[in-house]
């Protein structure tokens, strides 16, 4: 396919050629270092086969391409990368006719793989989403509001779906919310799903992702009746807190850019900007 270029089956094989790399910003690399971890250890996670492949130089390594259909390509590229190691990914996707929905890295990288995309096949992007990389390393605690933080249980299941599908709707505004409805069950069984209650539920917040030294908050939602009340900082805060006190040394999140008010909740408890990316749509092809 190119010197250079080499797919992998499996995570393992895969992380003994680019953990060190992605482990040197930890944090930053997080999703995709997270995700790779999940893999090694349950490799049917996402219901299909994962694309993984490298790209090295007499430098070392360039590129690495992680997808898990029908999720959207992930790639970390070195700074100053070079525009050939997206293509020789960009030329093996397309030899192995992998369904290509969009890609998500830092800026230069996705808008330089979108080109390549576009240029090969025909087919426009768009900006899906401008996302912003938090890391935490010590929590401020906010004032809290009346209540407590415990974790879900399956009586609050129904209440979980419901929430997991307006969590996506707010964030992607689609009808394809049938996965994170599902993820809400599942985090229930696994115990990482929890709720700010003040006699009733308020606010969720989910845990997951671990890699060595972090753990990332995500899944929070607040129903709108709900909001401007301090419940879904106080449930961040709280989860942030026992992920630190189990012994990892920082807590990661992402948000949605055009968000001012989760962006400022979560630097209100201590969060603080690290990395920005952006995800970008394919369209159809012509």
């Amino acid at each position: 396919m190119g010197e250079g270029y080499k797919e992998y089956q499996d995570a393992s094989s895969f992380l003994a050629r680019t953990r060190g790399a992605l482990e040197s910003r930890e944090a930053a690399n997080g999703l995709m270092l997270g995700i790779a971890l999940r893999l090694l250890h349950e490799p049917n996670t996402y219901g299909s086969q994962p694309y993984y492949a490298t790209v090295e130089s007499e430098a070392g390594l360039q590129v690495a391409a992680l997808m898990t259909p029908p999720y959207k390509l992930q790639i970390y590229a070195e700074e100053g990368h070079d525009r050939a190691g997206l293509e020789l990914v960009a030329e093996a996707l397309l030899h192995g006719e992998w369904p290509v929905p969009g890609v998500m890295s830092h800026q230069a990288v996705a808008e330089t793989f979108a080109a390549i995309w576009r240029d090969r096949t025909g087919a426009s992007y768009r900006i899906g989403m401008r996302q912003r990389f938090y890391e935490l390393r010590q929590v401020v605690p906010p004032t809290y509001p009346p209540g407590e933080f415990r974790p879900a249980t399956m009586e609050d299941l129904d209440l979980a779906r419901q929430w997991a599908r307006g969590f996506y709707e707010d964030c992607f505004g689609d009808g394809n919310y049938e996965r994170t409805v599902a993820t809400a069950g599942e985090k229930i069984k696994n115990g990482t799903l929890f709720l700010w209650v003040d006699g009733v539920p308020r606010s969720m917040v989910g845990r997951g992702r671990p890699t060595p030294h972090g753990e990332a908050v995500s899944f929070v939602y607040t129903p709108p009746s709900e909001r401007r009340k301090g419940c879904a900082t106080a449930a961040v805060a709280r989860l942030s807190q026992r992920i630190l006190d189990e012994g990892k040394l920082f807590c990661t999140l992402y948000t949605d850019l055009s968000n001012p008010t989760s962006n400022s909740i979560y630097q209100k408890v201590g969060y603080r900007p690290i990395a920005d990316v952006v995800d970008l749509d394919f369209e159809s092809r012509p």
